[in-house]
């Protein structure tokens, strides 16, 4: 065992959801992030009002980070991909709890069940964070050194 840290324990995997809730909520707030936006996504109750709620904080972080209209044009359709991929891995992720809870509830837990939904689990966080590196990428790209900089203090505050 190692203490209950990383996916060897059900508090671990909790608390690894909880990171890459953070890290989604960090790319929110800067257009393709939201950090300490006031309107957490992950509080969304539907794909879709989460996906609002992803707009929302893309706008409201841009808007704080004084970009133009065509710097908003050009990462709304990085936003939105974003924010549709992400609204998948989290229906994703419910199903994997889900899968542990029926694991966990068994007349004897399988290891190897388990290993397979925390491999499953380890290659859904692969995808999600990749997907926000790579929008982080292509955003950065958009936005000037002065606005990058903006974004960097807001993450400071959240970290």
């Amino acid at each position: 065992m190692n203490g209950g840290k990383g996916f060897d324990s059900f508090c671990g995997a909790r608390r690894f959801r909880r990171q890459a809730l953070l890290i989604a909520c960090v790319i929110l707030a800067s257009g393709v992030a939201a950090g300490c936006a006031r309107h957490h996504p992950h509080g969304a109750k539907t794909p879709e009002e989460f996906r609002e709620r992803f707009d929302k904080s893309t706008q409201r972080a841009l808007k704080k980070m004084d970009a133009t209209e065509d710097q908003k044009a050009r990462i709304k359709p990085i936003a939105d991909d974003l924010g549709m991929a992400l609204s998948g891995y989290r229906e994703e992720h419910k199903a994997l709890r889900s899968r542990f809870v029926k694991a966990l509830e068994a007349e004897k837990v399988d290891p190897a069940e388990v290993a397979r939904i925390r491999a499953d689990a380890l290659a859904l966080a692969d995808r999600a964070t990749g997907k926000m590196a790579e929008a982080i990428v292509k955003a950065s790209d958009i936005l000037t050194p002065g606005q990058r900089r903006k974004l960097a203090e807001r993450w400071k505050k959240c970290i």
